[in-house]
């Protein structure tokens, strides 16, 4: 029986009269979760969409890894009871992941399987079970990322005309590719890298069996940006926006607060900082900005510069 389904959403090709790629989140795949090795792994379906993308082979390598963890932890996380709360363990797990993470994160039992089994609303669920379906949720918000990236990057190279030439499959390739944001493209990178990092920082992850294989998908990402920084003759700036984070978390630090609570805490004064009246808020912060950056990416930045 299947053990649930991941959902991605999917744009069409199809043009319109006008010559114009359609672009709306018009339809859905649903991919079923499989029990036995007879059947397709379970993102094939996944990686059939993504390899049709004119972009995907500047992230082959990053699709095929995520894509592994899914497969890996699909292995773990099955049922022959169709009605068992695990058919939708994976999938409330993925959509309440940064919840999870924030509690898992700081809490010194390293009770991660507790948080998932309850978000995901399976209390049968096994310690091993619960941490396949989290890292499974880190896989598919990682993969999220980079469907996201290609396709506003295919966007974005066709924005400057109403008509899409008629050309072979690898001309329009070349011809997107041509086009990409190196900046977006990094922004892509890590964000990826960011959704994968819980698997290799939470306590309770240490000792699974997956964990070498993150690391190594996380330095290969790693990697990838640094080639692609390595192309453009850029001088890497902490920007406005993560001084000020910075800054404010080593504050708190020297006033006494712990390194497992400073992440919090500068989240919390973030969203204070962005919830003021335009007028009153901090310069760094752009007049166009509606909500403050998730607890994960203020994480991700404060270890980026090495303060927790």
């Amino acid at each position: 029986m299947p053990l649930g389904t991941l959902v991605m959403p999917q744009k069409y090709r199809a043009r319109d009269g006008m010559g114009r790629i359609g672009t709306e989140m018009v339809r859905v795949t649903v991919i079923p979760i499989q029990e036995s090795c007879e059947h397709p792994k379970p993102s094939a379906g996944l990686i059939e969409f993504l390899a049709s993308q004119p972009l995907y082979a500047l992230c082959r390598e990053q699709v095929m890894s995520a894509c592994h963890l899914i497969d890996q932890c699909s292995v773990r996380v099955q049922t022959d009871d169709i009605n068992s709360d695990l058919n939708t363990l994976c999938i409330q797990t993925t959509r309440h992941e940064e919840a999870i993470f924030q509690y898992a994160s700081t809490d010194t039992s390293a009770r991660l399987a507790d948080w998932v089994r309850q978000y995901g609303a399976c209390s049968s669920a096994t310690d091993d079970q619960a941490h396949a379906a989290y890292i499974m949720a880190c896989a598919v918000k990682a993969l999220e990322v980079l469907s996201d990236w290609m396709r506003v990057a295919e966007q974005d190279a066709w924005s400057h005309t109403t008509e899409i030439p008629d050309w072979p499959w690898d001309l329009y390739c070349e011809f997107v590719e041509m086009q990409v944001n190196s900046d977006e493209r990094i922004e892509a990178l890590e964000q990826y890298v960011m959704h994968l990092e819980p698997i290799v920082s939470l306590p309770s992850l240490q000792d699974d069996e997956l964990l070498p294989f993150a690391v190594k998908t996380i330095k290969n990402a790693v990697r990838r940006k640094g080639g692609v920084l390595s192309g453009m003759d850029r001088n890497e700036e902490i920007s406005d926006r993560d001084a000020a984070i910075v800054n404010h978390a080593r504050g708190l630090l020297r006033k006494g607060i712990s390194h497992r609570n400073v992440t919090t805490a500068t989240h919390c004064w973030l969203e204070r900082e962005i919830a003021k009246p335009i007028k009153q808020r901090l310069e760094w912060i752009p007049l166009e900005t509606e909500k403050a950056l998730t607890r994960k990416q203020v994480n991700s930045i404060l270890k980026r510069y090495w303060v927790v």
